[in-house]
Parts: C-alpha cells; sequence; structure tokens
C-alpha cells in the first residue's frame, strides 16, 4: 500500500483506460483526479455521452476534469500539486511545465521505442508481429519518448484481436502499474533507462480508410488487418454497392476465408450462413 502520496491525477480516455483507473482505485490509497476528454456526440444517434473513463470516475465520485488545451491543463494540475500523474492513452501530449514539475507515468501499449503513437495494438496484429507488450515511461513533453522505467512482454496468440489483445494489455497494465508504484515508492530514486532512438518506429491514427481490404493483398495482409479492426470498427469491402464486414477469418489451402461476417445493416452471422443467400461467396485477396 502506497502511503506517501495524497493526490494522483490520472489521465485517460477510452475503454483501454478503465481496468487500470479501477485497479488504482482499489488498490492505492490516495485522492485521485481524473482528466479525460470532453463529452462529445457518440453513436448513431449522436448523443453526447462521456468517455469511457469519466463516466467510471463519475461512478466512483472522483474529481474529473476535461481541459481542451494545454494551458488549461496546466493550470488544473498547478491547483492539485499531485504527488504522481498517471497517463494512459489520454490523447493529449503534455505540456513541458507539467512534465519537468512532476513525476508523470505514461503506460504506453507496445514495447517501446516500437511503436510510437496511437495505434500500438492495431500496428502489432497488422504487421502479424509474434509478441507484444506494456512500457512504463517517466514522461518528457515529446510522444512516447522518455525513459523506460518498466517493460512487460506477451506473446500474441494466432486468434487474438483487436479486442482480446487490448483486454489482455489493460489488465496487464493494471497489474504492472499497481506493483511498480508499490515497489517503487521513492520515484525521485527511480531507475530510467533511456531508449534506443536508433529502434523507434512510428504509429498513427486509424482512419476509415485504413479499413477496407485491399484484394491486391496478400492473404497474411488482409488476415491482420481482420484482426486490427475486430470486432469493431470491423475491416471492410464493398460488393454491389453494400458495405460487408470481415469479423474473423482463417488462411485454408492457401485462401483466406470468412467465418464471420456482417452485412451492411444485419447482424453479424457466421460466414456459412451468409452464403445461403450470396452462393458466389466473397473473395477476400
Amino acid at each position: 500500500m502506497i502511503i506517501n502520496m495524497k493526490n494522483i491525477i490520472f489521465m485517460g480516455t477510452p475503454q483501454f483506460s478503465v481496468p487500470i483507473l479501477e485497479k488504482l482505485l482499489k488498490d492505492i490509497s490516495a485522492k485521485f483526479h481524473v482528466f479525460s476528454k470532453p463529452d462529445k456526440a457518440r453513436g448513431r444517434g449522436q448523443i453526447t455521452s462521456p468517455s469511457p473513463v469519466k463516466e467510471c470516475a463519475t461512478n466512483h465520485n472522483l474529481p474529473t476534469y476535461t481541459p481542451t488545451s494545454k494551458e488549461e491543463l496546466a493550470g488544473e494540475v498547478t491547483k492539485i500539486d499531485p504527488d504522481l500523474i498517471i497517463v494512459v492513452a489520454y490523447a493529449m501530449i503534455l505540456p513541458k511545465s507539467v512534465t519537468d514539475n512532476y513525476f508523470c507515468i505514461n503506460i504506453h501499449a507496445s514495447l517501446l521505442p516500437k511503436y510510437r503513437g496511437a495505434s500500438p495494438i492495431h500496428s502489432a496484429l497488422l504487421n502479424q508481429d509474434e509478441e507484444t507488450g506494456i512500457t512504463l515511461i517517466k514522461m518528457n513533453e515529446k510522444m512516447d519518448e522518455g525513459d523506460v522505467l518498466e517493460v512487460k512482454n506477451i506473446t500474441i496468440e494466432d486468434n487474438d484481436n483487436l479486442n482480446t489483445l487490448e483486454n489482455k494489455l489493460a489488465l496487464i497494465s493494471a497489474k504492472q502499474i499497481v506493483n511498480y508504484l508499490q515497489l517503487n515508492q521513492d520515484l525521485q530514486n527511480a531507475v530510467l533507462a533511456p531508449q534506443n532512438k536508433e529502434k523507434a518506429s512510428y504509429c498513427y491514427k486509424i482512419t476509415k480508410e485504413d479499413l477496407s481490404l485491399n484484394l491486391s493483398d496478400t492473404i497474411h495482409t488482409n488476415l491482420g488487418k481482420i484482426k486490427a479492426f475486430a470486432p469493431k470498427p470491423g475491416a471492410k469491402l464493398t460488393k454491389n454497392g453494400k458495405i460487408i464486414k470481415i469479423i474473423d477469418a482463417k488462411i485454408e489451402d492457401s485462401k483466406l476465408i470468412p467465418l464471420i461476417v456482417k452485412p451492411e445493416g444485419k447482424s453479424e452471422m457466421p460466414y456459412k450462413d451468409y452464403l445461403l443467400g450470396h452462393p458466389e461467396g466473397l473473395t477476400l485477396c
């Protein structure tokens, strides 16, 4: 149990960050302040709603903050004067005034310096990597370039997709950050390992265009894309003017065979059921 921290700021936005916040609240004794992105319109109905992290914080009656600029963020941080800042997929790079004056730990879902940037889990699946993991870094003002505090590797299984790998990495992240803080209560004397800049690679925010399957690509490339976007938002192709999402597939006899598909306007279904109404089938490469 940590006894020398009064105020901790947690910064995060997507569902990936929620299990980590939950674990910290359970195992770390401190007052938590939660920063997240502002509420926005979501879903088909475009109903304004909070981020998963803000919703979690509200359910725990925690103070929440949704700054829209680095200047506003820095001002709120200064008022709180935290002992520690933990950042998990927050979607805003912290200003130098914050990273210079406070100990900031970022949990990044890759083996840094590989896949610095916004889509490390997608990238590991797209590139059909055999392993991935999480890295704890002491943040500086640059994106994912801070010194390494701790690394945890895991194997990417053949049946992993975006959903399963995100869940695994979130749970591992939750365990690792709590263990790290309990074993390293004097953060000012933390052991730091600089990243090897020569081995750095970068990944970028996924766009709608990235979801489309290219039939001229190899079967392995398209299988990686299917896994990287499954089950949502879903890799897709267009047939007769209609979008069909490929949720799962396998390689068999040197062919890429759909297993689960989602035709436009319909629910997910086994490919064998799709074939009943479309005996000509689908070509994935």
